[in-house]
């Protein structure tokens, strides 16, 4: 754990690299909350940027920094990583963007003898406030309190007075809000004041623990490089350990039950064994039918075989007959219940013998590594983890949601004589098409005899299309059918009004009339010309 020591020297290399930065971004990331800023030339936020730091803090006492880095070490230019981070909608983090991001670095200070930090900034009475303007100004002056101070950690944003210096502790910073709940002797709930917990008794100052052979070097930030790559690799050790845990612990539970199913396997089986009980007691009540009242509450029968009196329990409301026959319904029940239990009983042996191999192999790995898993242990965690789930010791993998397709509209394209030529997607579209785009006058084409997309002339009445725009429509109708790669082959078209939809049939089923044909495909020249004036290339282009 680390010490205020450690804390005061990772302090003497970040304040003077982030002193005078104006924040460009924050985010969250592996465990870490990360602080972009940016210097300029003079100083001013609207000119050329001409250096960046990060800030990167960790809260988990176990691999806990607050240390300054180069911005790839933190992975700020990552494009994917950052629309992650732009949608994450955590609560104090759109805080502290509100509070922060466009402010000047002021001070960087450790308050001396704890492991207490905090960040000071001021923003410019003219500058626009971050994100859409909307909701409350951002404070002219805040302060992010850094508390390393217990497992967890805590982030607390203060505004700090108009007056007053802005690294002094007796500021009375006003919380704004904070990652994790005060108590009742240190609240923080928006408005009360921040104040430090109580000082350590005196002469309790450690000198530090971690990495005390690398000296502070704002130029470099090697401190903080050092200080990071330790701590991360402490956090990926403990995120396998705890892998480690989870797999032996789900291990123990499956066998924990699958012991409870074969205790209650093993009472079915025992109630099994009653069968020819329960029969011999519906051939006694048979023998005696006639001798039974109606409305008997009992019947004591006379077992030939055994010399005793059998007393049998009725129920007065039933007639005998039908408590006889749900005996024997009863009787072959269990004997047919006895075979499924004993099947049963012996796959469940089967799976214990799985699940404790399993736990030996992974006892073997937990011995072998001390308890702490390492990056050398991944394939051997992967493959027990799928025998695990394979075996029902842990949920099954979610299966993948499928994308949905976006709805791109038809493809569009021009003749060599300038007509409009729509083709569907698919068959949802082509009768969206063919039956709500289209005009009456719009020529349907479609390769004939196979499935393919609905290919739809547009027809100007000023204008009708001749020849050579009716081989470029038929040529895309083969493109997009599955007759691409027969060559030429015969293309049926229509006008749109001839073109019907059968009640009930499924999509991208139309039946036609007054149809013509007309031989399209194999001129690889007129489909070059004909795809090249798609509307996306197009989009390109411009």
């Amino acid at each position: 754990m680390i010490g205020p020591g450690d804390l005061q020297r990772w302090i003497e290399e970040a304040a003077p690299a982030v002193r005078g930065a104006h924040v460009h971004r924050v985010w969250r990331a592996d465990g870490a909350w990360v602080l972009l800023a940016r210097h300029h030339e003079g100083g001013d936020p609207a000119a050329r940027p001409t250096a960046r730091v990060a800030l990167e803090v960790a809260l988990e006492a176990d691999w806990a920094r607050l240390v300054a880095l180069p911005p790839e070490d933190v992975g700020a230019d990552d494009g994917a990583a950052k629309k992650a981070q732009g949608r994450d909608a955590h609560p104090f983090l759109a805080l502290a963007r509100r509070a922060l991001v466009g402010a000047r670095v002021t001070d960087l200070t450790a308050l001396p003898g704890e492991r207490i930090a905090w960040l000071d900034v001021a923003r410019d009475p003219d500058a626009p406030p971050p994100g859409d303007g909307r909701g409350p100004a951002p404070p002219a002056r805040a302060r992010l309190v850094v508390e390393l101070i217990s497992r967890t950690g805590n982030l607390v944003l203060c505004a700090l007075p108009e007056g007053g210096p802005a690294g002094a502790p007796d500021a009375a910073p006003r919380c704004l809000g904070s990652l994790h709940a005060g108590r009742e002797h240190r609240p923080f709930t928006p408005g009360t004041p921040w104040t430090p917990p109580p000082p350590r008794p005196a002469g309790h100052a450690p000198a530090p623990t971690l990495l005390p052979e690398v000296a502070p070097d704002p130029r470099t930030l090697a401190l903080g490089r050092a200080v990071a790559a330790h701590q991360r690799a402490l956090q990926e050790a403990a995120g396998q350990t705890s892998r480690l845990h989870a797999l032996r612990r789900a291990a123990r539970q499956a066998l924990h039950r699958l012991a409870g199913t074969q205790a209650k396997l093993e009472a079915q089986l025992e109630d099994a064994a009653r069968a020819a009980e329960v029969e011999r007691q519906a051939d006694l009540l048979k023998a005696a039918l006639g001798t039974i009242p109606r409305g008997a509450r009992e019947a004591r029968l006379h077992d030939p075989e055994r010399g005793v009196e059998v007393v049998l329990a009725l129920d007065p409301a039933a007639p005998v007959l039908d408590q006889m026959q749900a005996l024997y319904k009863r009787a072959r029940k269990l004997r047919t219940g006895e075979v499924q239990v004993r099947t049963r009983l012996g796959e469940l042996d089967r799976e214990h013998e799985e699940l404790r191999a399993l736990e030996a192999a992974l006892e073997a790995l937990a011995e072998r590594t001390g308890g702490e898993g390492e990056a050398d242990d991944d394939a051997a965690l992967d493959v027990l983890e799928a025998r695990l789930r394979a075996r029902g010791a842990l949920p099954k993998e979610k299966a993948a949601r499928p994308k949905v397709q976006q709805d791109l509209g038809p493809r569009s394209f021009r003749t060599l004589e300038g007509h409009e030529v729509l083709v569907g997607r698919n068959d949802d579209e082509n009768d969206r098409l063919t039956m709500r785009v289209a005009r009456g006058n719009d020529l349907f084409f479609h390769a004939r005899g196979c499935p393919g997309s609905h290919v739809i002339l547009r027809v100007d009445p000023k204008r009708p299309p001749n020849h050579e725009s009716l081989l470029d429509a038929a040529t895309l109708a083969v493109h997009y059918s599955k007759a691409r790669n027969r060559g030429a082959c015969d293309v049926s078209y229509t006008p749109r009004k001839w073109v019907k939809k059968p009640r009930g049939a499924k999509p991208g089923l139309v039946q036609i009339s007054n149809e013509k044909t007309v031989r399209a495909g194999g001129d690889a020249e007129r489909l070059r010309r004909v795809l090249a004036t798609s509307r996306r290339a197009e989009e390109d282009e411009a």
